[in-house]
This record gives C-alpha cells, sequence and structure tokens, in this order.
C-alpha cells in the first residue's frame, strides 16, 4: 500500500469510530409537559421492557402477507407479529407463535385464549421484535 491508501483507510476508520461514538451518547427523544404513558398494562411487567399477559384472542391482522403488519389482539391488546416487505438481517431478533402452524391458523383461533410475553412499543401496543423469547402462545380450550 502506498501513502495515500494508508491515509484514505485512516480516514474511514476515524469516521467509522465518530460515527460509532456519535451514535453511543445520542440523546433519547424529550417527552413534553403533560405527556402521560398510554401504554396498556399488562397483569405482569417484568421489567419496564417486557411485559407478559393472558386473555382471549378478539382478532386478527394478515396484512402482512401484502407487505403490512401481522398481528393478533389478546384482550384488544395488539401484539406486533411479523412486519412484512422488510428484509430483516439475519441477526435480527423475532419471538415466537406457539400453539398454531402459522398466523394464517390464527382467524380460526378467534375467542380461544392466548398467553403473552412481549416488549411494549412506544405507540402502546405490543412486539415479539427484539428477543427470541418473546411469545404468543394460543392455548386450545376444549369445550
Amino acid at each position: 500500500m502506498n501513502k495515500k491508501s494508508y491515509l484514505t483507510f485512516g480516514v474511514i476508520v476515524l469516521a467509522v469510530i465518530a460515527l460509532l461514538l456519535v451514535r453511543a451518547n445520542w440523546p433519547e427523544p424529550i417527552i413534553g409537559p403533560g405527556t402521560e404513558d398510554q401504554r396498556p398494562q399488562g397483569k405482569l411487567v417484568t421489567g419496564s421492557e417486557l411485559e407478559t399477559f393472558s386473555g382471549t384472542i378478539t382478532g386478527v391482522d394478515t396484512s402482512c402477507f401484502s407487505d403490512g403488519i401481522c398481528s393478533v389482539s389478546v384482550d384488544n391488546k395488539k401484539v406486533i407479529l411479523v412486519k412484512g416487505g422488510r428484509g430483516l438481517p439475519p441477526d435480527t431478533k423475532v419471538g415466537k407463535l406457539l400453539g398454531v402452524e402459522s398466523i394464517g391458523d390464527l382467524e380460526q383461533n378467534i375467542g380461544q385464549h392466548a398467553n403473552v410475553y412481549a416488549a411494549p412499543t412506544p405507540e402502546g401496543d405490543y412486539t415479539l421484535y427484539g428477543n427470541n423469547d418473546y411469545y404468543v402462545e394460543v392455548v386450545k380450550i376444549e369445550n
């Protein structure tokens, strides 16, 4: 390598380090006065980022089949299962859907019991994104 190549490489390394330092020290957004926490409250809160709750499946949205978001509502609390139309990096952590074969099978389970372990979103919903241990478990109760 010649001097120009070393200089270019050094500048690139310094730029990457500077970007990483800026990102690590980026301030959190400031919420103005009078803003209230609008998140639904689960039955059991295990830390500020995790919630578990149980209830009845009240709705299903399969919009991810056409580049939207697939979700299931448990006691009218929306849980995001899949964000369609977005390529995810291979190391993305996403929880599981248990008790059914696929998202398409959820519609036949409206009215069934479900257990949820998920993270709340800023919008007041819940999501399976962020941890491989998150889940929505459909519990079929025989009548």
